[in-house]
């Protein structure tokens, strides 16, 4: 009986660069990359190939897409889906700030996300949701292709939880750096589909 043939997907995800300003929760605060920001990236994609770039709205990402796509006559399709997660009244607070105002929530957020959304902002399981579905629309989609997602750390990590079975609390732990690329390779066949994770961090 002959081996089932694979059918292989690729989808690297890229977190954006170093951006501009002091070190705080950017959910949906738009800061622009720094020249470093600039350089990281594109160290990081020196040599790389893909046949798509899709990327989150915010500057920080889709600065950095349209660039590169341009550069490389590759199509760009801005996609709202994978923006970060929005922490509403904590957006552009540092953690000692924002421990200020809510003394022992944000602790308790990075214990019981699922439970706890920072005020006004985006409930954690709206937004795993949110990255699930854009998942599956993507693999379904670009099914056989090589695509390439410039977005935030706190996607990536939705990622992890979501398809390696991590909880999401555990992911939090994951460092996720500046310009850092996670290749998902997705592979299909008649039983179903299996995702091989690797990591690279910046050069």
């Amino acid at each position: 009986m002959p081996t089932p043939k694979l059918q292989q997907t690729t989808i690297d995800f890229l977190r954006h660069g170093e951006v501009r300003g002091e070190a705080c929760f950017r959910g949906r605060t738009d800061d622009p990359l720094s020249e470093s920001g600039w350089r990281q990236m594109f160290q990081q994609c020196q040599g790389r190939h893909w046949q798509l770039v899709l990327s989150s709205p915010l500057s920080r990402c889709a600065s950095f897409a349209s660039a590169w796509a341009q550069e490389h006559q590759t199509a760009v399709v801005i996609e709202p889906a994978w923006v970060e997660l929005d922490f509403g009244d904590w957006d552009g607070l540092s953690a000692e700030q924002i421990e200020q105002k809510d003394p022992q929530m944000l602790q308790s957020f990075y214990r019981y996300p699922q439970e706890i959304t920072p005020p006004n902002g985006e409930n954690y399981l709206h937004f795993s949701a949110r990255i699930r579905r854009a998942w599956d629309e993507l693999v379904s989609r670009h099914r056989g292709q090589t695509v390439l997602v410039v977005t935030h750390a706190g996607v990536i990590r939705a990622l992890y939880s979501q398809l390696l079975g991590i909880p999401p609390q555990h992911s939090f732990q994951i460092d996720v750096p500046h310009a850092c690329l996670t290749r998902f390779n997705c592979f299909d066949d008649e039983g179903g589909r299996f995702v091989q994770l690797s990591f690279h961090k910046p050069i």
